[in-house]
């Protein structure tokens, strides 16, 4: 499994609305993140679609994120994005299995315990895990 860029920028959009304590605009996130404003604009809809972000709208609008950074995890932030994040599609529907074997394969039920560690590790980190990391995510206005 390979997350696209999209989703890279949604996260690096999510933990950079996290650390504003005010309404930013479409602009100040597309200079900060230096991603061209469209492709900006249709992942905040994206986002503000699937609640994870709050647009307000008018003179004064922009964006800011629709809860606390503790309760956003990069779980929330990928399964918005991907088509999916399973890392095999045997895990999706047990049609694609090849062998039609689901029940029994040792291959299936070892991807599924990955899959269920990479689920879990996921949900665990929160966007405020992120940014206490260390180092953190360098934006323009960031010195």
């Amino acid at each position: 499994m390979q997350l696209n860029k999209t989703t890279d920028y949604a996260v690096r959009i999510v933990m950079f609305l996290s650390q504003q304590n005010d309404i930013v605009t479409s602009e100040e996130i597309s200079e900060a993140t230096q991603v061209s404003k469209n492709y900006i604009m249709r992942i905040l809809r994206k986002l503000s679609k699937a609640g994870l972000l709050k647009m307000v709208r008018g003179t004064k609008g922009g964006f800011q994120v629709a809860k606390p950074a503790d309760e956003i995890s990069l779980y929330d932030v990928i399964v918005i994005m991907e088509p999916t994040i399973q890392i095999n599609p045997c895990l999706e529907d047990e049609e694609d299995c090849s062998l039609y074997a689901t029940g029994s394969c040792p291959v299936r039920r070892f991807y599924l315990s990955l899959q269920e560690e990479l689920e879990s590790k996921l949900k665990s980190t929160t966007i405020e895990k992120l940014k206490n990391s260390g180092g953190g995510v360098r934006y323009l206005d960031s010195s």
